[in-house]
């Protein structure tokens, strides 16, 4: 076989194999590049739903009359600081109070309790549709993630029982039947309050 026919399978061999890997190659690049932008759009939605839950919590030991100056300051770390935010100063101020102004102030909150408080369901559909981008991020971060879902799930858990709970104190029940359900009422807004420090936690340590 003469070397100007090797030469011509050789390229013909080439050819044959780059079109094979062609397709696998540019798949590969594709796949990359959302994967890259999944990882951003999954980091935009958990900093949005931080923000969120922030409050939330905050607004539920509100209600409950349990706010204290340590969960306020809690919360001020973790609260961004926007241009014309209004919501730091007056958390400031709170924290800043005598204890005695701060427990009238509590209290006075607390008071208005009688009104229903309606806890919100903050889902992650960016994260629960882009599964795949997931296996990208580093182990540890796939855990977090893993936390982060499992601890939105338990808030969701929260909302659902405390509507129930909180659909029966409208019912006509006996008196006693009647304080289980406000009880129980309150004992979830705690819990989902306890659940969204929980989630912003984990959320913060994403890396």
């Amino acid at each position: 076989m003469s070397d100007d026919t090797r030469d011509k399978l050789a390229f013909l061999l080439l050819g044959w194999l780059l079109g094979l890997l062609a397709p696998v190659i540019v798949d590969g690049i594709k796949r990359r590049r959302e994967n890259r932008l999944g990882r951003a759009a999954i980091r935009v939605e958990l900093l949005q739903v931080r923000e969120r839950l922030i409050l939330a919590a905050h607004a539920a030991e509100d209600h409950l009359g349990t706010q204290t100056k340590e969960k306020i300051r809690w919360t001020l770390k973790r609260l961004r600081a926007r241009e014309g935010d209004k919501i730091r100063p007056a958390l400031e101020m709170r924290v800043n109070q005598a204890d005695a102004e701060f427990e009238a102030v509590v209290a006075y909150l607390a008071g208005k309790s009688n009104k229903s408080i309606r806890l919100q369901n903050y889902g992650t559909p960016l994260l629960d549709a882009r599964v795949a981008a997931l296996w990208s991020f580093s182990t540890e971060a796939q855990r977090v993630l893993l936390e982060i879902k499992t601890e939105m799930g338990f808030l969701d858990d929260v909302v659902a029982q405390t509507r129930f709970f909180d659909e029966l104190t409208f019912k006509d029940l006996p008196s006693a039947n009647h304080q289980i359900a406000v009880q129980s009422v309150r004992e979830y807004i705690g819990t989902y309050a306890q659940r969204a420090r929980r989630a912003v936690e984990l959320i913060d340590k994403f890396p």
